[in-house]
């Protein structure tokens, strides 16, 4: 007696999802980061200082930086997941 799925049946494997990886590893690079800033008293004023330096443009275009750098890397995993996609055959 078998169950649902036909033991002689292969199975699709597994995908890599490509989009946790990237993201969780650019959040430990930013948690990485922020813990050796915070690990020395002199880095963290370091960065205090800087942070204060920065003026109203230079604030806006460092804001536009970090905004174009999260397209350019969400629209990258999209196009890895669009050829995933089209990688894979449906069956039937």
């Amino acid at each position: 007696m078998t169950g649902p799925q036909d033991v002689t049946e292969p199975t699709a494997q597994a995908q890599i999802r490509w989009g946790g990886v990237v993201w969780g590893l650019l959040l430990a690079i930013f948690a990485g980061s922020t813990l050796y800033v915070l690990a020395s008293a002199e880095r963290a004023a370091g960065v205090a200082l800087w942070l204060r330096s920065l003026t109203p443009g230079s604030a806006w275009a460092l804001a536009a930086a970090v905004l174009g750098l999260i397209i350019v890397v969400s629209a990258l995993l999209g196009g890895i997941r669009a050829s995933q996609r089209r990688r894979v055959r449906p069956r039937g």
